[in-house]
């Protein structure tokens, strides 16, 4: 197999598992705890490296901030052979205050990368035995976790941060009657690719960002809470490899 045209990886370069973020900084983050971490690559946002923890291969991979570059990471991970990705990194919040941990039991779909691959009346929804896997571990840790739905959006500034632009706060009345606990831009892609591809997929973010008013936690505080989100993932991914592996 010749490497993947993004991602730059072959086969058995990546784990039965994947910690997906954003940010490529992370990779080297979920590196530190891993066993033995080996970099697999580095190409524009993307970048990966692989390692083990509790026995089974695991890997960091990157693909940038937004829907369109997490499905090419996505397309090409499917072709890698991976079982399961979770989404992990930040999340905006809307009814969840700074410091929780929200689980993305599904995904209101409002960017248009996921709309090329099912129509917008299927719904983006987590793998249940994955989420389960996140929430168990992650309470079990202590960490304040939150389940709910979240909104997916394109357009940072207008859809999420307005203030940031001077275009005034962001309405979200109608978030907060529909219940939604978070935005982000990329979970419900995430959802309805994966299931489409057959990988389990789920979404576990640090709530660092409130959306009204607009607020940030401190670079001490956010660092910290990323490095149990790592700890919790990992764990969490393992058990549920494990289940479906009849361990």
């Amino acid at each position: 197999m010749t490497p993947t045209l993004y991602l730059q990886a072959s086969a058995g370069d990546i784990g039965e598992a994947v910690l997906l973020s954003g940010d490529p900084a992370r990779v080297q983050s979920i590196s530190a705890q891993l066993e033995n971490p080996v970099p697999i690559a580095a190409n524009r946002e993307y970048h990966s490296a692989t390692g083990s923890f509790r026995g089974r291969r695991i890997s960091a991979v990157s693909a940038g901030i937004g829907a369109p570059s997490t499905a090419i990471a996505i397309e090409e991970l499917a072709r890698l052979g991976v079982r399961a990705i979770v989404r992990m990194g930040t999340m905006m919040g809307v009814t969840v205050p700074m410091g929780s941990y929200v689980i993305a039991q599904a995904a209101a779909r409002c960017e248009g990368t996921s709309a090329a691959y099912l129509p917008l009346p299927y719904p983006a929804v987590a793998d249940f035995a994955l989420l389960r896997a996140l929430h168990d571990t992650g309470t079990a840790q202590g960490l304040d976790v939150r389940l709910g739905t979240t909104v997916t959006k394109d357009a940072f500034y207008p859809g999420m941060a307005p203030s940031l632009a001077d275009r005034g706060e962001l309405d979200i009345d109608e978030m907060e009657r529909a219940g939604i606990v978070a935005l982000d831009m990329e979970t419900s892609l995430l959802y309805i690719l994966a299931r489409q591809l057959g990988m389990a997929a789920a979404a576990m973010c640090y709530v660092t960002n409130s959306a009204r008013p607009f607020g940030m936690l401190g670079s001490e505080q956010r660092a910290s809470g990323e490095q149990g989100l790592i700890r919790c993932v990992l764990n969490a991914l393992v058990t549920w490899l494990e289940e479906q592996d009849g361990e």
